[in-house]
């Protein structure tokens, strides 16, 4: 019974990280579609140009979500190169001689995480925009598996529109969430039979070994 119960609640937290990461997922998605359209707002508005960070290489699913991210403005970014791109690598060797100094809106989703010297990073974006009011910038939550256990996450943060504050990811994070992950895993799968089985099975067999002998003697 006990195991049982382990096991029951085991998976019902497997199901709950499950859950909670999808959900951490779409709200991520969701911001960055608000704070695409208001950094493409305030763009035109302030008759600046607008800029976006993206990552060199991108899986099929994000490149799908992209569109839903960027709407109208995608086949701009995509197709018309319209709207400029810069790439983290871009940021880190800085400075980007394309893109004069306090001259644009920058929009930066969920890139910071990947590059190897955030400061570097940051400092390019600050000399583009001007002014922290024409930054915005949404990372992977913190709390998140994704933000931990991604294999090329060195950074996490929390980000407030247009500001943000990174910290490195060490390897007592990575350690613990893995951890997590593995032991649910390890206990959810663990076999339905418990020792109220291996007794069951005892019995059935005594009773079985009688039901034999009974009938041998029958027999003769």
């Amino acid at each position: 019974m006990v195991a049982n119960n382990t096991r029951t609640l085991a998976r019902l937290g497997l199901g709950g990280v499950v859950l909670a990461e999808s959900m951490a997922a779409w709200s991520r998605w969701e911001r960055r579609r608000a704070l695409f359209a208001a950094a493409a707002e305030r763009a035109r508005v302030e008759r600046r140009r607008f800029v976006v960070v993206l990552p060199e290489h991108e899986g099929s699913l994000t490149k799908a979500l992209r569109v839903y991210e960027m709407g109208r403005h995608y086949p701009e970014v995509f197709h018309m190169r319209r709207i400029p791109i810069v790439s983290p690598a871009e940021l880190e060797r800085g400075p980007v001689h394309r893109i004069a100094s306090d001259s644009a809106v920058v929009y930066v989703a969920c890139v910071l995480e990947y590059v190897s010297d955030v400061r570097a990073a940051m400092d390019e974006i600050l000399r583009m925009a001007g002014a922290v009011e024409n930054i915005y910038v949404v990372t992977v939550q913190p709390w998140t598996l994704t933000a931990t256990l991604h294999p090329r996450a060195r950074w996490a943060g929390i980000a407030d529109t247009h500001t943000v504050s990174m910290g490195p990811i060490t390897a007592l994070h990575r350690g613990f969430a893995a951890g997590l992950v593995l032991s649910l895993a390890a206990v959810s799968a663990t076999s339905e039979r418990g020792p109220d089985d291996a007794q069951d099975d005892v019995d059935d067999g005594a009773i079985d070994a009688h039901v034999i002998v009974q009938v041998d003697k029958d027999f003769k």
